[in-house]
C-alpha cells in the first residue's frame, strides 16, 4: 500500500509545543517515549546502518532460496472442494499433464511426412520429463492411409490430437511428468520441447501447463524489470526532484533492505511466491519510496529553517514517527485481512504484504538516520523552481475546494452512482490466452491450433467403470459422448477408451451377443501399442469396485467467461444424468474457477481491508468520525476506476483482481499523515482554516513528488508481455493519482464535517 507522503506545517519545526505537547494530552506519554527512541536511533545511527547492511546481505543470500510456486493446485485453499476431483485424477491416472506439439505439414500423408513425424516423436520421447509421446504412428493402422477399415476409424478418433481433419498438420500428444526433486524443472522440459517443434512451419506447443509456465516465466521477467528499469527510472525522477545523490541512495537502500528482509522471512516461514504475490517487489517499492520521501521533504524543510543536521533529523523523527508507524501498521492490518480468503494466492498475498509492510518500518529505522546524516553536512539544495509554484497551487486548490464544497459533494455523489453502475456491469476475463499480448508467439500458436485442430483446451470427465469392461458399459460411454457433443456446441471432441475400442472392433453396436470376447483382445492390442495412453484414460482396480474411466474433452481456449462457465456446468449436468458420481476436472476447469474465484472475491477482500483499515485509523486518530470520512476519498478512486472499466467494457483479469483491496491503501497512508499533522496543528491552538491551509501547502509537495516518482517508475510495467502485469502497473498508477487528488481535494472539505470547532 502507498504511504503517499504528507508533511506537517513547517512552523512545527520552530514551535516547541509542536514537538512537546502538554502533559495533560493523552499523546504526551507516547510521544515522550518516541522522542527517546528517536534520540537513541540517531545516536546509534552508524552502528544501526552497519548492522542493517550486514543483515541485508545475509538476508539477500537466504532470500535467493525463495521459489515461485508454479503448481496450479496450490493456488487454491488446501480444502477447496474443486481440488478433490483433480487430486483423485492425479492419484488414479498418474500425475501427468497433457501438452500437444503441433506443426503444419502439407506432406503429412506422404512417406516423407510420415518419416518426419516418426523422427520427431522419437526426439520428443528422449526429452527428460516426457512420460510418453503419441503420434499418428501409434494407433494401429492409423498411419496407413490405404487402410479404410480400422486404420481409418482410429484416424477419426485421434483427429484433433495426432493430426487435423484436413491432414495438412500433425500433432504429438505429450504426457508431462509432475517434476520431483530428481527431475528437471518443467520449464526446462518445455524449452527442449519448443526447441524441437519450433524448427517446423507453424510449430506450436499448447496446453494449460504451457500457459501456466509461460505466465510464470513472464512474471519473473517482470520482477526483474521492476528491480532494474522501474527502480532506475524512479530514482532518476527522485534525483531530478531533489538534486542530491543522498536522496537517490536513501530510497534505494530502504527498498532493497526491505525486500531482502521480507524474502528471507518468507524462506524461514517456508512460503513460496504465487502468481498474485509475485508483485511483492512492486508493492514494497511503493510503500518504501513514499515513506522515504516523507523524510526527504521534512528534513529539507528543517534545514531551510537553519537547523543543524542532527537537530533537523531529531525533529523529523519526532514528527514522523507516529504517522509512519500507524501507516505501516495500517498497511499490515489491511493486507492481513485478506488472509481470510479461501483463494490461495490471495491468502498468501495478504500474509506476504503484511510482512513487507512491517519490514519497511524496520528498514527505515535502521537506514534512514545513518544515510540522512552521512557526512553531517548542513548544506541544502534550494527549492526547485516548480516547487514554489506547486506550493502556491496547492494553496489555491484548497481555497477553490472550500468555495465549491457543495458542488464537489454533488459531483462526488453523481460519480458514486456512475461508479456503482459501472461496477455492476464489469466483465470477467477467463480466457487465459488473453493474458498475453496479441501477436505474441504463444497467442499465434493458439490461434493456429484453434483454427486447424478445433480447440486447445483439454479437460476431463472422470466416471466409475466396471471390472472387466463390458459391451453395455462401453456403449453407454459412446452414447454419453455423442449426447455431450450434440448438446454442447462449444465442444469439438470427446475421446475415451470406449472410442478407441469402438473403432477397433468396427462398432460396438455391431458386435453380436457375447461381444466381450472381441473387446478383450482389442483392449490387449491397445495396451501393447498405446500403453501410456491406456493408463492415462483407464485405471482398473484389483477389487473391481474402484475402476475409473476418463473422457478427454477438447474445446476452444478463447471463449468468453460466460460461455466457458456455462459449457462446464452443462457438461457436468449431462454427465451426472447418466453417472451421478461423475466428476469434471482438469487444468482447463481449474484455471476457469481460479480466475472466477479471484474476481468473485475482489469486493469481499476490499470490504474486509476497508474494515481493518478503518479500525487502525480509529486507533491512530482516536476519532471515529475522522476515520470514517478518511475512507471516503480513498474508496472513491477505487470505485471510479472499476466503474470506468465497467462503462467502457474493459474486462477484469488477474492483474486487476486484487487492485480493489490494494488501491484502498495506496492513498490511505497519505491520509494518515494528513490527519495526524492536522490534529497536531489543532492541538497547538491554530484555527481549523489555518491548520488545513498549513498542512495542505506543505504536505502536498511530498504527495506530488512521491506520486510522480512512482507513476513514472511503474510505467515500465506497461511494456510487459504479460497483460495482467500491464493492468497492474496502469491501475496502480491511476489509483495513486486518484488517491493524490482525493487527499488534496476531497479530504480537506470532509474534515470540517467532523471537526466543528473553528
Amino acid at each position: 500500500m502507498l504511504a503517499v507522503p504528507f508533511v506537517g506545517n513547517v512552523a512545527d519545526f520552530t514551535n516547541p509545543l509542536a514537538l512537546h505537547p502538554t502533559p495533560s494530552h493523552p499523546c504526551s506519554m507516547v510521544e515522550s517515549h518516541i522522542a527517546q527512541l528517536v534520540q537513541w536511533l540517531i545516536a546509534q545511527r552508524v552502528r544501526l546502518l552497519g548492522f542493517g547492511i550486514v543483515l541485508s546481505i545475509g538476508a539477500a543470500y537466504l532470500g535467493t532460496q525463495l521459489q515461485l510456486d508454479r503448481s496450479i493446485e496450490h493456488m487454491f485453499a488446501a480444502n477447496d472442494p474443486i481440488l478433490k476431483p483433480y487430486r483423485a485424477l492425479q492419484k488414479n491416472f498418474g500425475e501427468h499433464e497433457l501438452a500437444i506439439a503441433i506443426y503444419s505439414d502439407p506432406e503429412l500423408t506422404s512417406k516423407k511426412g510420415l518419416r518426419r513425424i516418426q523422427e520427431l516423436t522419437e526426439q520428443v520421447r528422449d526429452i527428460p520429463g516426457i512420460v510418453a509421446a503419441i503420434s499418428l504412428h501409434d494407433p494401429p493402422g492409423a498411419a496407413d492411409f490405404s487402410n479404410t477399415g480400422r486404420g481409418a476409424r482410429l484416424r477419426e478418433v485421434f483427429s484433433g490430437y495426432t493430426h487435423n481433419r484436413a491432414l495438412d498438420a500433425a500433432g504429438i500428444v505429450c504426457l508431462l511428468a509432475r517434476p520431483t526433486e530428481k527431475d528437471p524443472p518443467r520449464r526446462k522440459t518445455l524449452q527442449q520441447l519448443r526447441s524441437v517443434i519450433n524448427t517446423l512451419p507453424h510449430g506450436a506447443l499448447v496446453g494449460e501447463p504451457v500457459l501456466i509456465e509461460e505466465a510464470f516465466d513472464l512474471l519473473e521477467v517482470d520482477g526483474r524489470r521492476l528491480n532494474t528499469w522501474c527502480t532506475l527510472l524512479l530514482l532518476v525522477t527522485i534525483l531530478a526532484c531533489f538534486r542530491k545523490i543522498r536522496w537517490l541512495v536513501l530510497p534505494l537502500v530502504v527498498v532493497q533492505m526491505t525486500l531482502a528482509l521480507t524474502r528471507s522471512t518468507l524462506v524461514v516461514l517456508d512460503l513460496q511466491l504465487s502468481m498474485v504475490s509475485s508483485m511483492l517487489a512492486a508493492i514494497v517499492t511503493v510503500i518504501g519510496v513514499a515513506t522515504v520521501i516523507h523524510v526527504i521533504v521534512r528534513y529539507r524543510d528543517a534545514l531551510s529553517q537553519d537547523c543543524e543536521p542532527v537537530e533537523a533529523m531529531l525533529q523529523v523523527g519526532k514528527l514522523l514517527a507516529m504517522p509512519v508507524l500507524f501507516a505501516c501498521l495500517t498497511d499490515a492490518a489491511g493486507f492481513a485481512a485478506l488472509m481470510i480468503s479461501r483463494v490461495g494466492p490471495v491468502h498468501d498475498f495478504g500474509l506476504m504484504m503484511a510482512i513487507g509492510s512491517i519490514m519497511v518500518l524496520g528498514s527505515a529505522a535502521l537506514a534512514v538516520p545513518g544515510i540522512v546524516l552521512l557526512g553531517n553536512s548542513s548544506s541544502t539544495t534550494p527549492p526547485a523552481t516548480g516547487e514554489i509554484s506547486l506550493k502556491k497551487f496547492l494553496g489555491h486548490l484548497l481555497n477553490w475546494s472550500n468555495r465549491h464544497t457543495r458542488s464537489l459533494m454533488w459531483l462526488g455523489t453523481i460519480a458514486c452512482g456512475f461508479a456503482i453502475w459501472g461496477c455492476s456491469h464489469l466483465e470477467r476475463e477467463t480466457d487465459f490466452t488473453r493474458n498475453f499480448r496479441e501477436g505474441s508467439p504463444l497467442v499465434e500458436s493458439y490461434q493456429f491450433v484453434e483454427k486447424n485442430f478445433g480447440g486447445a483446451g483439454v479437460w476431463d470427465i472422470v466416471l466409475p467403470a466396471p471390472e472387466p469392461l463390458n459391451k453395455q458399459y462401453l456403449e453407454t460411454i459412446i452414447h454419453l459422448q455423442e449426447k455431450i457433443l450434440a448438446q454442447v456446441p462449444e465442444l469439438n471432441k470427446a475421446i475415451s477408451l470406449a472410442s478407441v475400442l469402438d473403432a477397433s472392433v468396427n462398432g460396438l453396436a455391431n458386435l453380436p451377443f457375447g461381444g466381450e470376447l472381441a473387446i478383450r483382445p482389442a483392449l490387449s492390442l491397445m495396451c501393447v501399442r498405446l500403453p501410456e495412453f491406456v493408463d492415462a484414460i483407464y485405471q482398473s482396480s484389483q477389487d473391481g469396485k474402484n475402476s475409473q474411466l476418463r473422457i478427454l474433452l477438447r474445446s476452444p481456449e478463447r471463449l468468453e467467461a460466460a460461455q466457458k462457465t456455462h459449457m462446464i456446468r452443462q457438461v457436468e449436468s449431462i454427465a451426472r444424468e447418466e453417472f451421478p458420481t461423475a466428476q469434471i476436472t482438469g487444468y482447463y476447469v481449474l484455471l476457469n474457477e481460479l480466475i472466477e474465484s479471484l474476481l468473485r472475491d475482489q469486493w469481499l477482500t476490499f470490504g474486509i481491508a476497508a474494515v481493518a483499515i478503518f479500525l487502525m485509523m480509529s486507533v491512530a486518530f482516536r476519532n471515529l468520525g475522522l476515520a470514517l470520512v478518511t475512507l471516503i476519498p480513498n474508496s472513491l478512486p477505487v470505485l471510479l476506476l472499476f466503474g470506468a472499466m465497467g462503462w467502457i467494457g474493459v474486462p477484469v483479469n488477474m492483474g486487476a483482481a486484487m487492485i480493489a483491496a490494494v488501491s484502498l491503501g495506496l492513498s490511505v497512508d497519505g491520509s494518515i499523515h494528513y490527519v495526524i499533522s492536522y490534529q497536531r496543528s489543532r492541538r497547538m491552538g491554530t484555527s481549523r482554516a489555518e491548520a488545513l491551509h498549513s498542512v495542505q501547502t506543505t504536505v502536498g509537495r511530498a504527495a506530488v513528488f512521491a506520486t510522480l516518482a512512482l507513476v513514472i517508475g511503474f510505467t515500465t510495467l506497461c511494456y510487459s508481455q504479460f497483460v495482467p502485469t500491464i493492468y497492474f502497473g496502469a491501475l496502480v498508477s491511476l489509483s495513486m493519482i486518484g488517491g493524490l487528488v482525493g487527499n488534496l481535494l476531497v479530504l480537506p472539505i470532509l474534515i470540517p464535517l467532523v471537526d466543528r470547532h473553528k
